[in-house]
């Protein structure tokens, strides 16, 4: 039988900014619901891991995931967050070469969540940028080596960070929507975790690498508002330290067989934030 997920209801937002990972790239409720997945009947091997699969089915449903309708720019600027930990995790498994497994993380951007911001999108007269994922999404299917995959990856990394800074004003979000976003972040990682973990093994590739994708956005936020907002760097650098140690139970965008961290642990450092 199929095990549901658990749906990630997330309340907080988030403002995105462009320069991830080496490529140059606000309280309300928006509900971003994974499809259901089956159990894997015995632990998958490294090379299933390693290609994003989960008991053989090589992803996490893309299209069969669904996102309620985003209403105010806290719901809006959740939702592309979330955008950006997806693209993070593909970027890293692109780099390593392992195109397959990025795949649907490409596609969650599309199947998932867009969805959910673009009538928003469309009330606030926000570029939208559904086709600069498609775009992505189709370099990847089709030739993820090219140059191109790179720029284009680049290219909607930019246009999910367009829409947010459009959402709040053309500025950066402040200290206190830093934190409250990094929090859901962390929380939403958290659920992600336990979805991927049976035990003390990974047994679901997709839900670890999400998981990281997340927790790497928010460490990425916490340290842009603590070079744009110096004064507020020492209020954040508890939050920093916390998604650091979370970020131990995430070692590699592949993910040990055996898991570096328990839920229990990870949770403690959730409520940190």
């Amino acid at each position: 039988m199929p095990r549901p997920r658990k749906a990630l209801e997330i309340f907080l937002s988030v403002g995105v900014s462009t320069g991830v990972l080496g490529i140059t790239l606000q309280p309300c409720q928006a509900l971003a619901q994974h499809s259901q997945h089956g159990p894997a009947s015995s632990s998958p091997s490294q090379a299933t891991l390693a290609e994003g699969g989960e008991g053989g089915e090589g992803g996490e449903g893309g299209e069969g995931g669904r996102a309620a309708s985003a209403q105010t720019d806290l719901d809006l600027l959740v939702v592309l967050a979330q955008m950006q930990g997806h693209l993070l995790v593909a970027q890293e498994l692109l780099n390593q070469r392992l195109y397959s497994a990025a795949e649907p993380h490409v596609g969650h951007p599309i199947d998932e969540l867009y969805g959910a911001v673009e009538p928003a999108l469309q009330r606030r007269r926000i570029a939208p940028f559904l086709a600069t994922l498609e775009d992505l999404r189709q370099q990847v299917r089709l030739n993820p080596q090219a140059p191109a995959t790179a720029q284009k990856l680049a290219r909607a990394q930019q246009a999910i960070a367009a829409a947010a800074q459009a959402l709040s004003g053309g500025g950066a979000a402040d200290t206190q929507m830093v934190t409250a976003v990094v929090r859901q972040l962390a929380e939403t990682a958290l659920d992600e975790y336990g979805a991927a973990v049976t035990g003390n093994q990974v047994v679901e590739a997709i839900e670890y690498q999400d998981a990281r994708g997340f927790l790497l956005e928010a460490q990425r936020l916490l340290g842009q508002a603590a070079a744009s907002q110096p004064a507020a760097a020492v209020q954040l650098s508890d939050k920093q330290r916390a998604i650091a140690t979370m970020l131990q139970a995430f070692p590699t965008v592949i993910p040990p067989r055996t898991t570096v961290m328990g839920t229990a642990q990870l949770q403690k450092l959730q409520q940190q934030l």
